[in-house]
Parts: structure tokens; C-alpha cells; sequence
């Protein structure tokens, strides 16, 4: 990197003109104090994976209220593409039905059912057909009561956006909790990484500070 390069100089004099430690960047970012102090010498030899280097320098950009748009062209790692992460086999996204989901499950249940009808209607037999649908185990339980369809009060009404917090640095458990106190659904995915300890969240989309509520997305990037 260039001498002239703003990175490391305009992360220091952020964090001192707020009057905070490394020590306090650390404790609220999360983020490992060697990795901080990295950033801001501009030592990128020590530094992650690319992909976790550039979610900790985003993160303590926006801890400092600096624009992490404007520090990333100078990052030296900013032009390596971003690996693909396998899964994890034991985590899969959890299946939540709103209101829309069970409506349009009902309104397809309907439709089956009134083909079901008008072909044994046709047929002229009424009492078979009748029988048949009644005995139908897989058809039944696709079409809720009527009201279900108009208005289950079972089924809570989606809340409000929520900020989403910074979950870098977070254990999984802890950032999952934030999650789903949103109301928003999330998918976990494991990815080895020696210099993180595991369970600890190194990467999160959207980013913090996103508006997120039911029906909304969080993916979140847990070392393992």
C-alpha cells in the first residue's frame, strides 16, 4: 500500500477525537484488539481471510461514524474475490408460515378440491366422490377453517422494522437472540477460520444498522 494511503490514518484520529481506547473499540465492536490495531498501522499481514479483514474494517468504520464506503478502496485485499462457504449440515433455515403463506396455501387447497368435485361430478358419482375426498389424508389438512383464512388470531401481525445490531464478534447464540428479537427469520453458515475462535460471528447481511422485521432475511457467517 502506498504511503499516502488515509486508512489507518483517518481510523486513529476518529477514534481519538471520540476520546476512546482500543480497549473500548474492542469491547463494543467485538472485534479482537490485535485486528484493530492492525487496521490502524495498516499491518495487514496479521489480518484474516479477506472477506472477515473487510467485515472488521466496515464494522469499525461505522463504530467510528465514518463512511466504510470511502476506506475500502484503499484496502490492499479489496479486489479478492469473497470465497463460497459451505453450509452447515445442522443448521437449515427455519420454515416460518405468515399470513400470506397460509392464505395462498388455502387458496390452492380450494382450488384441488373444486377440480376434485366438478371431474366426479361428471363422472355421476356424487357418493364416491364425496367419499373419496373426505378420505383424502394429504388433501384435508392443506385448506384451513374459514376462519383461519380471514383472520387467525393466532397468527401475530408482522411488528414494526427493527435496527439490526452489529453481530460481528457475537457467539452465534447471542446473535441469534438479536435476530430473532426483530421478528426477522436467519440462516447461519460455518466456514473455518484458525484466527477466530469458533461459534464467533465474523461476517452478517445485511449489515448493521439495516431496518429488518418479519418476513425479512439475516444471514450470519459463524467460525467453526
Amino acid at each position: 500500500m502506498s504511503p499516502a494511503s488515509p486508512l489507518g490514518e483517518a481510523l486513529r484520529r476518529a477514534r481519538t477525537a471520540k476520546g476512546l481506547s482500543i480497549e473500548d473499540a474492542e469491547r463494543v465492536t467485538r472485534i479482537p484488539r490485535k485486528y484493530l490495531e492492525a487496521l490502524e498501522l495498516e499491518n495487514f499481514s496479521i489480518l484474516p481471510a479477506p472477506v472477515y479483514a473487510r467485515g472488521f474494517l466496515r464494522s469499525y468504520a461505522q463504530y467510528l461514524s465514518l463512511n466504510p464506503d470511502e476506506l475500502l478502496p484503499f484496502f490492499p485485499v479489496g479486489h479478492v474475490d469473497e470465497p463460497i462457504l459451505d453450509p452447515l449440515p445442522e443448521v437449515g433455515e427455519p420454515r416460518i408460515w405468515n399470513l400470506n403463506s397460509i392464505v395462498a396455501v388455502a387458496v390452492v387447497g380450494a382450488l384441488i378440491l373444486l377440480v376434485i368435485g366438478l371431474y366426479t361430478l361428471g363422472q355421476n358419482d356424487s357418493s364416491g366422490a364425496f367419499s373419496d375426498t373426505g378420505s383424502n389424508s394429504n388433501t384435508a389438512p392443506l385448506v384451513p377453517d374459514a376462519g383461519g383464512a380471514g383472520g387467525d388470531t393466532n397468527v401475530a401481525p408482522a411488528g414494526p422494522a427493527s435496527a439490526l445490531p452489529d453481530l460481528v464478534g457475537l457467539t452465534s447464540e447471542e446473535a441469534i437472540g438479536h435476530i430473532e428479537a426483530t421478528g426477522a427469520s436467519y440462516i447461519v453458515i460455518g466456514t473455518r477460520e484458525g484466527d477466530v475462535p469458533v461459534g464467533q460471528v465474523i461476517a452478517q447481511d445485511p449489515g448493521p444498522g439495516a431496518n429488518v422485521g418479519a418476513g425479512d432475511l439475516v444471514t450470519i457467517t459463524v467460525a467453526r
